[in-house]
């Protein structure tokens, strides 16, 4: 089971289906492998930039002071594994800078098991409750 976080858009009393996003919290295996392509990707242009341009300063100060080619090596899989861990709490961020807000949490095997959960339990306290029957 997976941890889904839900950005729901902070325009309006009640969102649109198309403009709730939901993120899955754990490693990102893509961002680990892909770095900035990913966050291309996911139209994180702000965090794409930032991070082609630390992965830039990482191989420019490792020339710059000769540090041998294997410590750099192991700088550029640290940052890969950061980015692994991370990159959905950056894709978080650049999501609240766009006007979302985290607004659930839900738990479900994969995305589309998600949504069900969550549109579920929103349809269900939306739904008007019983009036409790008398007995008389």
């Amino acid at each position: 089971m997976a941890t889904f976080t839900v950005h729901i858009s902070a325009q309006g009393e009640a969102a649109a289906p198309e403009k709730i996003v939901f993120l899955r919290d754990g490693f990102s295996t893509p961002a680990f492998l892909f770095g900035p392509f990913w966050l291309l990707w996911k139209r994180a242009w702000i965090a794409a930039v930032g991070w082609a341009l630390l992965l830039a300063a990482i191989g420019g100060i490792g020339a710059l002071l000769k540090i041998p080619t294997e410590a750099m090596s192991f700088a550029g899989l640290a940052a890969a594994g950061i980015l692994g861990f991370e990159g959905d709490r950056i894709l978080a961020w650049t999501l609240q800078r766009r006007g979302y807000v985290e607004g659930d949490v839900v738990i479900g095997d994969n995305e589309e098991e998600a949504e069900e959960v969550y549109f579920g339990r929103r349809a269900g306290a939306a739904a008007p409750t019983p009036a409790a029957e008398s007995g008389a």
